[in-house]
């Protein structure tokens, strides 16, 4: 399964929909945006229309301030 690591490699030009690994995409994913990331899902966005988007490099970072590498789920709905 192809991953990246947010912090240390760009975002692919072709993916849209990720999630940090291990994480269901229903519950939580990052959606690529006009100026950055967003995130969807059963467990975030309680804000939405006050929640900036994200740069690329926080995507995989978890509340802890963990980095963790994600995967596409683009095409696999949520």
């Amino acid at each position: 399964m192809k991953h990246w690591h947010p912090t240390r490699e760009a975002a692919p030009s072709w993916v849209t929909v990720v999630v940090r690994y291990g994480e269901a995409p229903e519950l939580r994913r990052a959606e690529r945006v006009k100026n950055g990331w967003a995130e969807h899902g059963a467990k975030v966005n309680f804000y939405r229309d006050r929640t900036p988007p994200m740069p690329w490099a926080e995507v995989g970072t978890c509340w802890v301030g963990t980095h963790h590498p994600v995967v596409d789920v683009t095409g696999l709905g949520g």
